[in-house]
């Protein structure tokens, strides 16, 4: 019995014990993170609740270069840490004490970037800043690039000055003691732009300086990279020539080896660049093919082949404009052998087509006794879908009149008013030459020309005829009212002495947004004074009055003036251009000159001696205006001094600015 009563305490341990689930023991090491997370915190096995700690790396800030030591700062808020750490990516780069800042001097660390965490510890918990970017770089800054380049003599004023480095440089470093600026070696006012990279700087003058001049950039080495690194200045000094007018390229020619050119004519695509188009011989002293060429903003580049309307004849004075579609359209005069004629073609963008049936002439000369009538001078306007073009032609009398036919969307050639698009400004047996051709805003064509006053070879005078709605051609100018028979009455007209004996030439016709018409053209001030450029605008349907003093370089008789061109800015800002002799006998130089009307007075736009510098004959200008109211030119230059007839190379140069 005694035995028993020792066993029931045993089964009684026994059957507590199968009643109770005990916790399962984990005796494995604790772990330790490799790579800190940015907020992460880990939570205490056991213990009193810890406050969160705030840990905020507070120098540097962003992303920040250096080339050689970086000063950290750390902030720890929130209680007192127990070990504060430095980690540069996964190592660890030191154990901060407080104030918790370490200099770290990154002369043995490779270039590259690295990302940079500070660590707090307490109570077993863990709390890691918002990491930060340090970028170790000790290569020098370089220049890349500079534009224009350095020795360039040929630089539009338009044209950025800009200095491109081979990497992002610190903002603060770029001012007036590190970016020098010269005109003509005085140090000038300057502005600077550099790009959102931090790569392009641009520098600009404050205001223009007078041209031609030469530009000088200085770059210094306190010009420095976001990492301080200096810049590496280029040896090989920064300067450049910007002209008085800025040449599209060098001397222009198709053919070349002794081949003569003349009769040049521009017009401007939709991005500014030049169109030309003149006369150029096949061989040297052969016949003559019309040649169209293009700027692509670097070169000149031929538009198609050369362009003939017989297989034998001579193609002179082109006239150019440029359809809806940027594509050129060109006339010209040429002889079939037996009479002068006017062809026209269209670029198609891959070739050239004939516009109308071919050959234009309005006056019938293949009777049984065919007496040649010379069409000539042809000049062209467009606006959309109609092509305007205006010439003279002689009838069988001898006597020549202007006519203006029309075609629409490429198609045959009609006569635009009555009477066959027959413009006689003059009754009886008078000549008219040389009609110049705008369109005013409805599309509808007037034409200025020079005829004689009266009949027996009087002097010419200029007139402006409009074509009506009705098909009738009105004076612009109206005639003066008198018996033409008893001289000198005048029939109308513009001439710089009405009613005198000066002959009213060459007139080049223009419009403006408003409808305004302005002319100029050559004639004697005065009853034998010097040939000038006379400039006249209208002021009203049927009146006109004189655009500032006639226009001449040179002082004196011996000195004429020709070949005038105007043309006007849709606001009616004016540009003429002109050749004029230097009366010089020795050198018999024809100069190239042009003004601008500022609506009071008329200012040169040239040196002393003209546009091109060197000049031995310029002649036969064509002027047009860029989108900016710049004017563009087109000239040729003779190979002897004091001809006008032909050059050896055309050139293509606008103002400069």
């Amino acid at each position: 019995m005694p035995t028993i009563k020792r066993y029931i305490p045993l089964v009684l341990a026994g059957l507590v014990s199968a009643c109770l689930q005990l916790p399962e023991i984990d005796t494995s090491p604790p772990v330790t993170p490799t790579q800190p997370d940015a907020g992460a915190v880990d939570t205490p096995d056991s213990g009193t609740p810890v406050t969160d700690l705030s840990v905020t790396i507070t120098a540097p800030t962003g992303t920040f270069y250096t080339s050689g030591s970086v000063a950290i700062s750390v902030d720890v808020r929130g209680g007192a840490p127990e070990l504060v750490q430095l980690f540069k990516n996964t190592e660890e780069l030191a154990t901060l004490s407080s104030p918790y800042t370490y200099n770290w001097n990154t002369a043995a660390t490779p270039e590259g970037s690295y990302t940079l965490t500070a660590r707090a510890t307490k109570s077993g918990r863990t709390f890691t800043s918002t990491p930060v970017t340090v970028i170790v770089d000790r290569t020098n800054l370089q220049v890349a690039s500079r534009s224009p380049a350095p020795g360039s003599t040929n630089v539009a004023y338009s044209t950025p000055i800009q200095v491109v480095f081979s990497k992002p440089v610190k903002a603060a470093t770029i001012s007036d003691t590190t970016v020098s600026f010269a005109v003509a070696g005085v140090l000038a006012e300057k502005t600077f732009s550099l790009s959102s990279d931090g790569r392009t700087l641009t520098i600009a003058p404050k205001a223009k300086p007078p041209l031609p001049a030469t530009f000088s950039i200085g770059l210094s080495s306190g010009i420095t990279d976001s990492a301080g690194n200096a810049l590496v200045v280029p040896t090989t000094p920064w300067s450049f020539e910007l002209p008085h007018w800025h040449s599209f390229g060098g001397p222009l020619n198709a053919v070349g080896g002794n081949t003569l050119l003349k009769d040049t004519a521009i017009a401007l695509d939709g991005q500014d660049n030049p169109v030309v188009a003149w006369s150029e011989e096949l061989t040297a002293g052969g016949r003559a093919s019309i040649y169209v060429y293009h700027w692509d903003g670097n070169a000149f580049t031929p538009v198609g082949s050369a362009l003939n309307g017989t297989s034998n004849g001579s193609a002179y004075k082109p006239a150019l404009v440029l359809d809806s579609s940027g594509n050129p359209i060109v006339a010209w005069q040429e002889s079939d052998g037996f009479n002068e004629n006017i062809y026209i073609r269209r670029w198609t963008g891959t070739t050239w087509q004939s516009v109308g049936a071919g050959a234009i002439s309005a006056v019938n000369d293949t009777g049984s006794s065919p007496v040649a009538t010379p069409a000539r001078n042809p000049s062209l306007a467009v606006r959309g879908n109609n092509l305007y073009v205006a010439w003279d032609e002689m009838n069988v009398e001898g006597f020549s009149a202007i006519y203006v036919w029309k075609s629409v969307n490429g198609g045959a050639f009609t006569s635009a008013g009555a009477s066959g698009g027959r413009v006689h400004a003059v009754g009886g047996f008078t000549s008219a030459t040389k009609p110049s051709l705008v369109l005013d805003s409805n599309s509808q064509p007037i034409v200025a020309f020079q005829e004689q006053t009266l009949e027996e070879h009087y002097p010419t005078n200029i007139y402006v005829m409009r074509l009506q709605q009705d098909g009738s051609w009105v004076y612009a100018v109206p005639p003066a009212q008198g018996d033409p028979s008893n001289p000198p009455v005048v029939s109308g007209g513009l001439s710089a002495s009405p009613g005198g004996d000066t002959w009213a030439r060459d007139c080049s016709l223009t419009i403006d947004a408003q409808n305004n018409l302005y002319l100029a053209w050559t004639e004697e001030s005065y009853i034998d004074g010097p040939k000038d450029i006379q400039v006249f605008r209208s002021t009203g349907p049927q009146a006109w009055e004189r655009n500032g003093s006639p226009l001449s370089a040179y002082d004196g008789y011996s000195t004429p003036t020709g070949q005038a061109r105007i043309q006007s800015t849709p606001a009616g800002k004016l540009f003429v251009t002109w050749t004029e002799f230097d009366g010089i006998a020795e050198t018999g130089y024809v100069h190239l000159f042009a003004s601008y009307w500022d609506n009071k007075s008329w200012n040169s736009i040239n040196k002393e001696d003209g546009m091109n510098q060197n000049q031995v004959s310029s002649a036969q200008p064509a002027l047009a205006l860029d989108s900016i109211g710049r004017p563009v030119i087109v000239w040729h230059e003779g190979r002897n001094a004091g001809g006008s007839g032909t050059g050896e190379y055309a050139y293509v140069k606008h103002y400069n600015e």
